[in-house]
């Protein structure tokens, strides 16, 4: 057994939990969008495939204003050109 610590799954699992905090409404978007991009080795593409997922999970996105904050996020990222 391993005792190796994968940074890159940590950073994955911190953006999954900035986005969650995002759409639930804890956080704002410049907080967010400051993780996302700080966050080394999380990709802009592995960002939007997460997003994709989050969107896709009914037990998370289960009213409108979750739907919409999710596709706003998904907005912002893509027009970010600076990743």
């Amino acid at each position: 057994m391993s005792n190796r610590f994968d940074f890159r799954d940590w950073m994955r699992r911190r953006a999954r939990g900035a986005i969650e905090a995002y759409v639930v409404g804890k956080v704002d978007m410049n907080w967010v969008l400051g993780v996302l991009k700080g966050s080394l080795g999380v990709s802009k593409g592995e960002t939007l495939m997460i997003i994709s997922q989050l969107k896709n999970d009914k037990s998370f996105i289960w009213d409108s204003k979750r739907l919409e904050r999710i596709k706003e996020l998904e907005r912002r990222v893509l027009t970010t050109e600076e990743w």
